[in-house]
């Protein structure tokens, strides 16, 4: 469905909306007001306003009440899917996997949810 984001630039805006919609919906179910949260958070675009279109991150938000943050970083050298919370920051929240893994990124960004 997104097969060559990294290459194609409305792609990768339509994976970038798919994330934000599928963030919405998952606060919307878990009765959270979407207004507490800054997404996107990182800026992702060079001054120009041209993307990135590194996958770093493909999504973000940060939730202004608490301060936490999640970032969602899509690298297709990986093969495996990592989460961790950054130890410099302490409030950030990553998430690393490819594509591939979309399913897993889906499921840990709903369960950082839940734990707002």
């Amino acid at each position: 469905m997104f097969n060559g984001y990294l290459d194609d630039k409305d792609c990768y805006l339509r994976l970038e909306r798919y994330f934000y919609d599928f963030f919405c919906l998952e606060i919307q179910a878990n009765g959270i007001d979407v207004g507490k949260f800054k997404m996107p958070f990182y800026n992702t675009t060079f001054s120009n306003g041209i993307p990135f279109m590194d996958g770093n991150p493909i999504f973000s938000a940060k939730n202004e009440v608490n301060g936490q943050i999640l970032r969602a970083v899509l690298d297709e050298d990986t093969h495996q899917f990592t989460s961790y919370h950054d130890k410099d920051l302490g409030c950030e929240f990553v998430i690393v996997g490819n594509l591939e893994l979309l399913d897993n990124i889906k499921k840990q960004i709903s369960e950082w949810i839940r734990a707002q």
